[in-house]
Order: C-alpha cells, then structure tokens, then sequence
C-alpha cells in the first residue's frame, strides 16, 4: 500500500513540477491581479498599441501619396475626410479593444482554473503525506 501511494505522490510531485517550471509562473503572474484591473489594464495597452499602429499606417498612406495628396488639397472636402479618418480610427481601436477584452478574459480564466487545480494538487499532495506519517 505505502509504495502505491509513493508512486501517486512522485506522479503528482512531478506534474505540479511541470505546472511550476511552464505555465505556472505565467498563471500566477496573472492571478496577482483581479479579474477586471488584469483585463482593464490589457485592454488599455491594446487600444494604446491600436491607436500607435493607427498613427503609423496613417502616415506611411500620406508619405506614399504626397504627390496626390498636395494636387487635390483644395478640392478634397476636408470635414469629410477627417470624419472618416475619425470613423476608422474608432472602429479600428474598438476592434482591438473587444479582442483585446476576449482574449485576456480567456487568458485570465485560463490562468484562475490552472491555479486551481495545483492547489487542488497540493491539497492532496499533504493529505498523502498524512496518511504516510499517521
């Protein structure tokens, strides 16, 4: 009996080593914070990150198209135009804000579940070390 139980808690110690050595460190990490300032502050970065990347697509367009852009200035109707760009940018960011929400909700979940079940592990890892020392 005692040797079947050595075996199952060897087994267990090294799948809770394995959790330990890769994912875990990133579950823990995440699990520091609560749910909604973890997915909030991703969330941020993401529409932070979307809006830089807006900026940059936006000026690479006009460097490419200076030429045209200089010819049809004075004819162009500019409101429209910046209602647009305006228009692009809030669908461009909100895209990558609700991705942004998705993917970290899932990461967080992820990350709560895991962490979880290693405690559950270590629960049972110290029941089957009482059995052995009682």
């Amino acid at each position: 009996m005692k040797e079947s139980i050595d075996g199952e808690r060897v087994k267990l110690m090294t799948r809770m080593a394995s959790f330990e050595a890769n994912e875990g460190k990133e579950a823990i990490r995440i699990c520091n914070y609560f749910r909604s300032d973890y997915v909030c502050l991703n969330v941020v970065r993401a529409i932070v990150s979307a809006t830089l990347s807006y900026f940059l697509i936006m000026a690479l367009y006009v460097y490419y198209n200076i030429d045209r852009l200089l010819q049809d200035i004075y004819t162009m109707d500019i409101m429209a135009m910046g209602r647009k760009l305006i228009t692009a940018y809030v669908v461009f960011a909100g895209a990558f804000g609700i991705i942004a929400y998705v993917v970290y909700s899932f990461r967080y979940d992820w990350a709560k579940k895991n962490l979880s079940d290693y405690n559950y592990a270590l629960r049972e890892l110290l029941n089957m070390q009482d059995v052995n020392n009682g």
